[in-house]
């Protein structure tokens, strides 16, 4: 069998039903066994601008839609009902680029070959280079004819997605080097740009797995620096990067699965920093790999820290701040430091383990804001001593202290240990989590993988991968392809970060257009509130249903306000922590629990200056390092809230906005007023 299946057909079977997917699933397994069955009705579509497109006959409603390869082969293009498939196929071209030797499926344009007057474009390069770049020929003179951005984004969304971020770069000024030109069938198959959306079928059993699972775009088709990520070998701690809807987790699930196959007899790990995202992390490889194999382990970290210490040291009870706070500010009276720094202070030496005096004492405190002197210190460590020997008298620990517990089992060959360990959303993750992730894993190629985004910090102060013992230079992957929210969305999620976030540019390319975002003022919370139920009834009305809208808060108590408030509008709503995939209703919560998700629609309801940043936490920060910490925090979850949103965001506040919401461009901000 030669067949191979584009992307194209794959989103083209997900709009059918489930009973209709399975008649078009037939009658391909039907078609690859016997071409020229007789019930499939085969036949070359004549009068087209692509000449090896072929129709198959489903039932009476649904036809399929192929490309006869010159090599005997066929590529399952796309599906539909009958004037759907027969239009797809008018509009759509499929052809070898004849610079790069990528097989290219993009939408037919027609050249502009009369113009009237002065055009002032917005390219101007030469069309060899644009050639090379993989611009199909036909559309060389309508791209040099564009004069504004709409209708540059118009012409180039029916381009290959690789040309179209070639395009998007060179639009931004960006210098743009063409792709390796590919000579050989066997080279087109393994090309990464080809596998970005063609998936090659070598037997019916491959293509019956293809065709039966549940279909994800991203368990079928990577971009080629995910691709990178996922398969390479690398010699050391690796990590990939990315803003929001760059496909990380995505990256995360194939470097797994991949991990898995590589080492099948070894055992692997996948981990995040919370039960919810790792049970999501489990869904998604059961997606990916049908079942998880005996050797990954996918649990989040906390758990798995719990069921180690259980079974080793035995069992333990964790302390909370608020339980040991009366203790720190008892001990640490006469001091001369307000509660805030204690607490801060103990909370970082917690969290690196600094428990020896010898350990506190050299342990660099950069970024801590309130300087020490070696006799400030060593008053601290003792007020801290006294603290630590009674919560060892009452039997607990804090998990800080248990994880360092187990890193030191670990060093002395006590606990299990894995061959390689894949973490997911490990911005979040602390000093002793990530130290204990480390005294896990295997000392060998492939050990440690981390997946994260900096603007995402939300629960940490940033980490120095060298003060961790992580050396990753050359072995670090920047993600910028947005595949999940527009770039009007982006855009404005990104708008509310500096330009650079713990030393990384952001850097982001969506290829998906879409309705600009509402930013919106009231006289007072009645009045938004009022407004926001009108647009999410608009939003029901348009088709979408509850579960894909979601609405976010900073503060529990608006999202419980809100929640009856949209009841008495007989809105159906569920609170996030209580969220199930099967549950009904629209999705309402605090920012902080909607880590990992996305919606079609979101509103961020409340982004006031008072909340956004959140001024009880400001005026608690015991220097200006600290506080400006946690303003990088509050920015961070303002942008986690935005970039939620795949097609549609209304933000809503009363009183004055918050000031991150300055750095919105002029078109959004205009909405302000």
């Amino acid at each position: 069998m030669n067949a191979a299946i584009a992307d194209s057909f794959y989103k083209s079977l997900s709009k059918l039903t489930s009973e209709e997917q399975n008649r078009v699933r037939e009658s391909v397994f039907l078609f690859l066994q016997n071409p020229k069955h007789p019930s499939l009705k085969t036949h070359k579509l004549g009068k087209l601008k692509t000449k090896g497109f072929w129709s198959a006959y489903v039932n009476m409603d649904l036809r399929i839609i192929l490309y006869e390869q010159a090599e005997g082969g066929w590529i399952l293009a796309y599906t539909g009902h009958h004037d759907d498939a027969y239009r797809w196929a008018e509009t759509h071209q499929l052809e070898v680029h004849p610079r790069t030797g990528v097989l290219q499926i993009f939408r037919v344009v027609e050249e502009k070959r009369v113009v009237l007057r002065e055009v002032r474009p917005l390219f101007n390069y030469p069309e060899d280079y644009l050639l090379d770049l993989g611009v199909p020929p036909s559309y060389i003179k309508p791209l040099l004819l564009v004069e504004t951005e709409d209708q540059f984004s118009d012409l180039i969304s029916g381009l290959p997605q690789d040309v179209q971020e070639r395009l998007l770069d060179l639009y931004t000024g960006k210098t743009v080097v063409p792709p390796p030109k590919v000579s050989t069938l066997e080279d087109l198959a393994q090309h990464p740009l080809t596998r970005q959306h063609l998936q090659f079928i070598q037997n019916l059993d491959e293509l019956r797995r293809a065709l039966s699972y549940p279909w994800e775009r991203w368990m079928v088709f990577l971009h080629p620096a995910q691709q990178e990520a996922v398969e390479r070998t690398f010699q050391g701690p690796a990590r990939v990067t990315g803003p929001a809807g760059t496909g990380k987790t995505v990256v995360a699930l194939h470097r797994a699965a991949t991990l898995a196959r590589r080492y099948p007899e070894a055992p692997i790990l996948l981990t995040s920093f919370n039960r919810f995202l790792s049970s999501r992390l489990q869904a998604g490889l059961r997606l990916l790999m049908g079942e998880i194999p005996p050797n990954l382990t996918v649990e989040n970290l906390h758990s798995l820290a719990w069921r180690l210490h259980n079974h080793h040291p035995g069992q333990a009870r964790i302390i909370t701040e608020k339980r040991y706070k009366p203790w720190l500010l008892e001990a640490g009276q006469g001091l001369g430091q307000d509660a805030a720094f204690l607490l801060s202070e103990f909370a970082f030496v917690d969290a690196w383990g600094l428990y020896t005096w010898e350990a506190y004492r050299a342990f660099p405190r950069t970024g801590r804001g309130v300087p020490l002197t070696a006799r400030e210190r060593l008053k601290l460590f003792e007020v801290f001593q006294k603290v630590w020997a009674r919560m060892e008298a009452e039997g607990f620990l804090t998990f800080n202290g248990l994880a360092h517990r187990l890193r030191a089992k670990a060093a002395a060959g006590e606990l299990p240990r894995f061959r390689a360990v894949v973490v997911d959303e490990a911005q979040d993750l602390g000093p002793a989590e990530i130290l204990l992730i480390r005294s896990l894993a295997d000392e060998a190629p492939d050990n440690l993988f981390f997946a994260l985004d900096p603007a995402q910090r939300i629960y940490t102060a940033p980490l120095s991968w060298q003060a961790l013992g992580l050396e990753i230079r050359g072995r670090s992957i920047r993600l910028k392809v947005n595949y999940r929210t527009t770039r009007e969305v982006a855009g404005v999620a990104e708008k509310v970060l500096p330009p650079t976030v713990e030393g990384e540019v952001r850097e982001v390319l969506s290829i998906l257009k879409g309705p600009d975002p509402e930013v919106r003022g009231f006289a007072d919370q009645n009045a938004c509130t009022a407004e926001l139920i009108r647009w999410t009834r608009w939003l029901l009305d348009q088709g979408l249903r509850a579960e894909e809208i979601c609405v976010l808060t900073r503060m529990k108590n608006l999202a419980n306000a809100l929640r009856e408030a949209l009841k008495q509008a007989s809105i159906p709503v569920t609170l996030l922590q209580e969220a199930e995939d099967t549950r009904e209703g629209l999705r309402l919560g605090a920012v902080h629990g909607v880590k990992g998700l996305e919606f079609r629609a979101v509103a961020v309801f409340g982004a006031n200056r008072n909340l956004f940043p959140l001024e009880s936490q400001l005026r608690q920060a015991p220097s200006e390092l600290d506080r400006e910490a946690l303003l990088n925090q509050e920015r961070n979850l303002l942008y986690v809230a935005l970039s939620r949103a795949r097609e549609r965001l209304w933000v809503g506040y009363w009183g004055e906005p918050s000031f991150f919401l300055e750095q919105l461009n002029s078109r959004v901000s205009a909405t302000l007023r």
